[in-house]
């Protein structure tokens, strides 16, 4: 062997832990399912979430940083030739929190206007992780389209961070706590 393959294997050798090790140590968030549903004359939506914050997170949040993630969630017409025609839109506004003096983890979801506290940080993520029964938009704006394309995606408010973790949040991939765009389908009849 040459010097050259030696050397990239050693490089690889050192590289392929990093990535596989660094992904769990960095966390992340994702959207996991959505279930939309029309009841009462509006549309219902479900959704569970896989939220993982890493360990710099972590120790930020027990450092009393709280962390502020918007679920937005979109109902579009899809058209040919022009973009999608969105048709409703969303936000659901989540804060999680670390209480030293009590040594409590916090949810808040603005919007159901709901506080819940939690002894571990697992059930408090857990608890982030499910929506249930988020009022998405009424159905009569909806019904009679053919075909309907929802989608929702979860991102890390920085600004919302102290002025410090702002720029290290934007570049750090620990703090990449923004989802990609997760797309399910309704019909003009019923939600799938």
């Amino acid at each position: 062997m040459n010097a050259g393959t030696v050397r990239s294997r050693w490089c690889l050798g050192l590289l392929l832990p990093a990535l596989l090790f660094g992904q769990a140590a960095w966390g992340g968030t994702r959207v996991v399912d959505v279930h939309a549903e029309v009841r009462d004359g509006a549309v219902f939506v479900d959704a569970d979430l896989a939220i993982s914050p890493g360990e710099e997170v972590i120790e930020a949040m027990r450092n009393s940083i709280a962390l502020n993630l918007v679920v937005e969630a979109d109902i579009a017409e899809p058209r040919e030739w022009l973009w999608d025609r969105r048709l409703a839109s969303g936000k659901r506004r989540l804060k999680l929190e670390y209480h030293a003096l009590s040594r409590t983890w916090m949810v808040t979801d603005f919007t159901a206007r709901e506080t819940h506290t939690f002894t571990d940080l697992s059930g408090a993520v857990d608890s982030m992780s499910r929506i249930r029964a988020w009022r998405l938009a009424r159905w009569e704006q909806l019904e009679g389209r053919e075909r309907l394309l929802g989608r929702m995606r979860v991102r890390l408010q920085v600004n919302k961070l102290p002025l410090p973790l702002r720029v290290p949040a934007l570049i750090d991939p620990a703090w990449d706590l923004s989802s990609d765009w997760f797309l399910w389908s309704l019909s003009g009849e019923r939600a799938e």
